[in-house]
């Protein structure tokens, strides 16, 4: 009998250990059945596993690998601790709510007494990490607009549409008027011009000759897709003349005829609404084959036109070269709410 388990033993320490078996470290009072009966395992399979002969004979700090199946046995998560001045093995475990037995199990240390300032230790899978705390976003500094004031200098966390919208001027003039190349990056103590210091009448001759896009053909919308273009043109209001009347008895030579003097139609002041990155002149939208189109500029300060058809709730713009897009239905936030504001102005 003992000739047949001695042969066992042999074949098994010539056997390949399995792959990826957890391993212990054999500690001061640790035996080969107190190990076996700690994880859950035979003194059999335990000693085959390690190819040990001699179950009483096994050495401090010797690496065991324990067999599949074991209990307890506990593996590194992506926890790690540095050792510091003062730490001890027993304050690690608690602080990471672990045993001590598994920091030294993973770890492989020779003693619960020893470790070393500077160290790494890995945690076990279990440990209890602490959260990492939130980093504080900035607040930005409100904004107290004063509604003469000329200027404004960038404070910490403001935008520029909130420094519009604290001032009541579009974006797109603040853009203009400050050569500004990206909206979305503007530098904390930059001056920003919030209005045109030139006299009344070389701003209202600007805003006709570059801020209003010439008026380009119009498409319209049906159910399905956009009809032919129409072009807008002036209409002028042709004099006329006061006929006199004329008697049977006694004609008389016709007076001149009086003439009432043209009147040219000049656009209303403008009134920007904001919707996404456009701004849309509220006061100038006028009817165009079918739809509303009204001038408009882009989040770069470029004019474009935007028209509105609302028995298909549809939308068109202009694109850089002055032609017509595809109309489309509302995709955006901003688009609808234009497509529900002007359709409800109209209903």
């Amino acid at each position: 009998m003992r000739s047949i388990v001695a042969a066992a033993l042999t074949l098994s320490a010539l056997m390949p250990l399995q792959a990826g078996a957890a391993s212990i470290t054999v500690k001061p009072g640790d035996t080969i059945s107190g190990l076996a009966d700690r994880y859950g395992v035979s003194v059999g399979s335990l000693m085959r596993a390690n190819g040990i002969r001699n179950s009483n004979h096994v050495e401090v700090g010797q690496r065991l690998r324990l067999p599949s199946g074991a209990r307890g046995v506990v593996s590194a998560g992506q926890g790690r601790h540095t050792v510091k001045g003062g730490d001890t093995l027993g304050g690690i475990a608690a602080q990471y709510r672990v045993s001590e037995r598994d920091l030294i199990a993973i770890n492989s240390l020779q003693s619960a007494d020893h470790v070393e300032l500077g160290q790494t230790l890995k945690l076990p899978t279990t440990a209890v990490l602490p959260k990492p705390k939130p980093v504080a976003k900035a607040k930005p500094t409100p904004i107290n607009a004063n509604p003469n004031a000329k200027s404004h200098t960038v404070a910490r966390g403001q935008t520029l549409t909130q420094i519009a919208r604290a001032y009541e001027v579009p974006v797109a003039s603040l853009i203009d008027l400050n050569t500004i190349n990206d909206p979305n990056k503007v530098t904390i103590g930059t001056k920003l011009m919030l209005r045109d210091s030139r006299p009344t009448e070389l701003v209202n001759a600007s805003v006709q000759t570059s801020t209003t896009p010439e008026v380009k053909p119009v498409l319209t919308a049906t159910a399905s897709q956009p009809t032919k273009t129409v072009q807008a043109k002036p209409v002028q209001a042709k004099p006329v003349q006061a006929k006199t009347p004329v008697t049977k008895s006694a004609p008389r030579k016709a007076a001149p005829a009086k003439t009432t003097p043209t009147q040219s139609v000049a656009a209303k002041s403008a009134t920007w609404r904001t919707y996404g990155p456009l701004q849309v002149d509220w006061s100038n939208w006028q009817s165009m084959g079918g739809s509303m189109v009204a001038p408009t500029l882009n989040s770069e300060g470029k004019p474009l036109y935007v028209a509105v058809n609302c028995s298909a709730r549809k939308i068109n713009v202009t694109s850089s070269d002055g032609a017509w897009k595809s109309w489309i239905a509302p995709q955006t936030n901003f688009e609808k709410d234009l497509v529900k504001d002007r359709c409800n102005k109209t209903a």
